[in-house]
């Protein structure tokens, strides 16, 4: 008995070989970009875990690349991630920095004034303090760290602390993107870095001023 053997040449000729190759181009576009997007994720947030560890960089800038690349919520828990882990960081990279420090620099009465407070009232200062938006986090970081209080009640402190700043902070910078055209922002943000680099090199030189003279 014969068997009818079938014939599959039409439809490897009248087959649209053009819409799978779409398909897979597609395919490696969709991977390709969850990849990109994925690394711009880690990046920002250990941008973030570092501005916010070191303390003296303003977090605004930060805060407005969050929200400018991932939107609101995304960018809100990633300003949210640096602010309360990076200090968390920060105060332990500050207090092992102070351990190799020099002892007749931390003797100054600048430094002697965080380190001969009580826990608990280290404890409320760093509270109070976090709840001042713009203040740079990293004088808070680093005189907490010269105190006796634990790595766990400066984590709670700061984060209680730093909620309500962050809240203001992500509502200014997401009112100035919503409302303020880019070229503006940039001037902004532009200065807000410019001064920020100004007091920090004029605090750096009163405090080297003042090492020399003692």
């Amino acid at each position: 008995m014969m068997v009818e053997k079938k014939d599959y040449g039409y439809f490897v000729e009248d087959f649209n070989w053009g819409i799978l190759k779409n398909f897979f181009y597609r395919i490696g576009g969709a991977i390709i970009a969850s990849f990109l997007l994925a690394l711009e994720f880690l990046i920002l947030l250990l941008a973030n875990l570092a501005v916010g560890a070191v303390g003296f960089i303003p977090s605004i800038l930060i805060t407005a690349v969050n929200i400018d690349s991932f939107g609101l919520y995304i960018g809100a828990a990633l300003t949210f991630s640096g602010e309360i882990f990076g200090a968390w960081i920060g105060f332990y990279l500050y207090r092992y920095g102070f351990a190799k420090a020099d002892p007749e620099w931390l003797r100054h009465p600048f430094w002697k004034r965080f380190t001969c407070q009580s826990t608990n009232r280290v404890f409320i200062l760093v509270i109070l303090l976090r709840l001042l938006p713009f203040m740079p986090s990293g004088f808070v970081t680093a005189g907490a760290a010269l105190t006796a209080i634990s790595g766990k009640h400066f984590w709670i402190a700061s984060t209680i602390g730093k909620i309500p700043a962050v809240i203001l902070e992500l509502a200014v910078v997401y009112g100035v993107i919503q409302t303020v055209p880019k070229n503006i922002q940039a001037m902004l943000f532009g200065a807000i870095l410019a001064v920020s680099a100004i007091a920090w090199l004029k605090s750096a030189k009163q405090k080297k001023s003042l090492q020399s003279s003692d």
